[in-house]
């Protein structure tokens, strides 16, 4: 009864801190935090709202390519020719009139890199049935893949592409557990995600921990999502801020955030 207790109080307090850190932000701010490898709840804020994805719908569509490896469809290297007008102008990745790349190149580049060059050629070559029909069957009932990266046209024709903290836990999940593609395939997918390079958010303000996890940003919006382990324990921290007075984002908050959440779980364990 005593430890409960305790955890009940320890549980209290960081909802109270981390309530009182964005009581007075003007922005919406969602947060999901579970430990995958006992399936438990241990922080949740509007975690089923959806919102814009931005570039974390990359994982949904990273699994949806893997599936077609797992089913033999496709390899890890087999080549996809493009064309120069497929690299767009914030390309870092690809290369000018080199028209061939590999399935796993242009998997890494959209995952560790954010490619956007990279994630529509590969939206191309699957399809958008095909990606959004995949979501569905694993269980991804609010991601939607409505457009490619960078269509300025789309979204002012109201298309957009759509996910939720829920349905970012269950990728994770799906992967970390190893319930979808191969064992293989899976370490393969957690393989792009601990080498992500684009680090300003979950790990903003915690040094020496391994992240597995994937950013997005937008005009006055940002989202993180990821797992790490403690203790012989995955925790999953998902925390997306959308409407934000700043137009690149509030980064900081998605930030400060994790850092308290990882010194509640560092000193809970």
């Amino acid at each position: 009864k005593k430890i409960n207790k305790m955890n009940e109080e320890n549980n209290q307090n960081l909802k109270n801190t981390i309530i009182y850190n964005i009581k007075e932000k003007n922005e919406n701010i969602n947060i999901l935090v579970k430990n995958i490898t006992e399936e438990k709840d241990i922080f949740k804020y509007n975690e089923t709202d959806t919102f814009v994805s931005a570039s974390i719908i990359k994982i949904p569509i990273m699994m949806s390519i893997l599936n077609e490896i797992a089913n033999g469809t496709l390899k890890l290297n087999t080549i996809i020719k493009i064309q120069n007008e497929d690299i767009l102008s914030d390309n870092k990745c690809l290369k000018k009139d080199i028209l061939e790349y590999k399935i796993y190149d242009l998997i890494m580049w959209m995952i560790t890199e954010s490619c956007n060059s990279s994630t529509n050629i590969l939206i191309k070559y699957l399809g958008f049935e095909k990606i959004n029909k995949y979501c569905k069957e694993i269980g991804l009932n609010d991601t939607k893949l409505e457009r490619y990266m960078f269509d300025e046209e789309a979204i002012k024709n109201g298309k957009n592409n759509y996910t939720s903290l829920n349905d970012m836990y269950r990728c994770f999940d799906l992967i970390v557990n190893k319930k979808i593609l191969t064992s293989e395939l899976c370490e393969v997918a957690l393989d792009y995600l601990y080498n992500q390079k684009v680090n300003n958010q979950i790990p903003r303000y915690i040094k020496n921990v391994k992240f597995a996890h994937k950013t997005g940003g937008l005009d006055y919006l940002n989202s993180d999502v990821g797992i790490f382990e403690l203790n012989e324990q995955t925790y999953f921290i998902g925390i997306s801020v959308y409407n934000t007075p700043k137009k690149d984002g509030d980064r900081q908050v998605v930030g400060r955030l994790s850092k308290i959440i990882y010194n509640y779980l560092k000193n809970k364990n």
